[in-house]
């Protein structure tokens, strides 16, 4: 209060008329009570603070431990249900992986077999097509040899008369070369 005393003596001292320094005084009064604090005001607002602040902390971390505990157990019956659902799915596709494999033994079995037929048939036409093959050579194999042993007898007849008429013809020429020779050498005979 000494303060506000001080304070209407400041305002007279610098001509304010005493009314309106009296005005100011109660203005600045009323102000302190109502809408200005005081260092115990202050100190009472920081220890309810305080107080508030160190509640409110505790019931954060309880809170806090609730959701924990509470998640723990959310994320344990997750993992558990997960664990279940995967277990679950890799039975199934171990037994879908069985039953494809399975699927395609039968089907790679069938397939062989059914080349195995196939193969075993053309191997049957193809021996079959290679028998009347080899039957038809021999026969024209037999037919050319025929035809070619009668050319060649043919041939050899036409050679021996051919040889026999040479024969002849020779005879003949070496007949005549023997009368020439001689008549020429009776010729010469004569003339010596």
């Amino acid at each position: 209060m000494d303060f506000l005393y001080s304070l209407y003596d400041a305002l007279v001292s610098i001509s304010v008329p005493s009314d309106k320094a009296r005005a100011v005084v109660d203005a600045m009064e009323r102000d302190m009570v109502t809408s200005l604090a005081t260092k115990a005001d202050l100190d009472g607002k920081h220890l309810l603070l305080k107080q508030e602040l160190a509640a409110t902390r505790d019931s954060l971390k309880q809170e806090i431990a609730t959701v924990r505990d509470s998640l723990k157990q959310e994320l344990a019956a997750t993992r558990d249900g997960l664990k279940q659902e995967i277990a679950a799915v890799r039975d199934g596709l171990q037994q879908e992986i069985a039953a494809t494999r399975d699927g395609l033994k039968q089907e790679i079995v069938t397939t062989r077999d059914g080349l195995k037929q196939e193969i075993a048939a053309l191997r049957d036409g193809v021996g079959l097509e290679m028998s009347a093959l080899r039957d038809g050579l021999r026969q024209e194999i037999t037919a050319v040899e025929e035809r070619l042993t009668q050319k060649i007898e043919a041939t050899r007849d036409l050679l021996l008369k051919d040889m026999e008429l040479l024969r002849s013809a020779m005879t003949i020429r070496l007949g005549s070369i023997q009368i020439v020779s001689l008549g020429l050498f009776f010729a010469a005979l004569r003339l010596t």
